[in-house]
């Protein structure tokens, strides 16, 4: 259990202290965590399967409802941006990606929840729930 620990917590530092990236095209197709940032600081955080779907299909997409994307739903309520491309624009114009590809999807998950609860303590209003 040790191990495991100590290897989520590296990970987590080393996302922490990547350097996100405005490229989005460049995101990987394999699983791992990511951070949403809005101009320097981190707003939301997360887990993929398949990290590039996520978050260009997922959380840039220009689609015109919610869909299962939570980072899009409170960038609509908080900000008031509206579905389909003035939601993309938005995240486009506004958010650099920081990402990790994992293989393993437990150690993923741990190393998200790590990241959001370490986020949060340090005093981060992060947009997930």
């Amino acid at each position: 259990m040790d191990s495991i620990l100590k290897q989520a917590k590296k990970i987590a530092i080393q996302i922490l202290n990547d350097r996100p990236v405005k490229n989005n095209k460049k995101i990987p197709k394999t699983q791992g965590v990511y951070l949403i940032y809005n101009k320097n600081r981190i707003i939301y955080a997360g887990k993929a399967r398949n990290l590039s779907r996520r978050i260009n299909s997922n959380h840039i997409s220009g689609a015109r409802k919610g869909s299962t994307s939570i980072f899009r739903r409170k960038i609509h309520k908080i900000y008031g941006v509206p579905f389909g491309r003035l939601m993309r624009k938005w995240v486009l114009d506004n958010c650099i990606f920081a990402h990790k590809e994992i293989k393993n999807k437990d150690l993923c998950s741990l190393v998200e929840a790590i990241l959001i609860t370490y986020l949060r303590k340090q005093g981060l209003k992060l947009l997930n729930d």
